[in-house]
């Protein structure tokens, strides 16, 4: 009996549709998914976690330090975030927005600024006896260990940073930026920042706009969280002033991260999990 080439391809065909299938079969997919929205900060914020002189106002306002020199705090979303898994190797696609204003009584003189990041879970404030690391970073050079990203707005100009004056910054294990772009400071007037991770590009992009002003102040970088922070983190704000000083308020959060697994089925429990404000 003969045998055409026509069909050996039609067999090869439906055999490479029946493996794709059963080793389909033997995948299963999750999401893990974290969000949450803060439009009004309450003075007994229970999913905030506070360090230093982070604290809520009576008029709804997260001010992580005082409006006075030499001041530093923080404050953390107090649930861990899963940012990637160690068993698949997958990393969460994250957004988040805040609304923020910086308030100094001097526009030309204006200190220290301050910064969304992604730490460690038992992250702590660091270095605060120096107002230009933002209470975040520990150094000027490369720190392994620190495992943390950040995205900062910085109002003063320090030695290590860029020759541009007040920047927003994407940094790495270390205060000195891996991408910088200037901005302008609308004192006391509300800015609000869009910060999104892309897993599969490792794109960490920024972009800071003014309500009712035409501009805005865009950057981005690979950023392989990976490679960077733990399988856990926490996500925060921090600030930091030092001979200068303004007051640092954030007046809306919201978050959102999936994390999507793909993993082999050997007949375990699968689900999707929630975490809300």
């Amino acid at each position: 009996m003969s045998f055409s080439s026509s069909n050996f391809y039609v067999i090869l065909s439906i055999s490479l549709t029946v493996f794709i299938l059963l080793f389909n079969i033997n995948k299963v997919n999750s999401t893990e998914l974290t969000s949450f929205t803060i439009t009004k900060f309450s003075q007994d914020q229970k999913n905030l976690i506070f360090q230093g002189n982070a604290i809520t106002t009576s008029t709804g306002k997260l001010q992580p330090t005082k409006a006075v020199k030499n001041s530093i705090g923080r404050a953390l979303y107090s649930a861990p975030i899963h940012i990637w898994d160690s068993k698949t190797g997958d990393v969460a696609n994250f957004e988040t927005l805040f609304t923020f204003a910086i308030t100094a009584p001097y526009s030309s003189n204006v200190a220290d600024g301050l910064a969304f990041f992604i730490a460690p879970v038992d992250t702590q404030p660091q270095n605060i006896g120096r107002a230009g690391f933002l209470g975040v970073f520990n150094s000027e050079t490369y720190n392994k260990s620190i495992q943390t990203v950040a995205v900062e707005i910085d109002t003063f100009h320090n030695t290590w940073d860029p020759k541009i004056n007040r920047h927003i910054g994407i940094n790495v294990n270390c205060i000195k930026s891996i991408s910088t772009t200037s901005w302008v400071l609308e004192n006391g007037r509300e800015a609000n920042v869009l910060v999104r991770f892309d897993a599969h590009t490792n794109v960490l992009s920024v972009v800071l706009s003014y309500p009712g002003l035409p501009d805005s102040y865009i950057l981005s970088d690979v950023v392989p969280l990976k490679d960077i922070v733990p399988e856990w983190v926490r996500i925060g704000f921090s600030a930091a002033t030092g001979a200068e000083f303004a007051e640092h308020d954030i007046r809306y959060w919201s978050f959102h991260s999936e994390l999507s697994l793909v993993f082999n089925n050997n007949n375990a429990n699968v689900s999707s999990s929630v975490q809300s404000a």
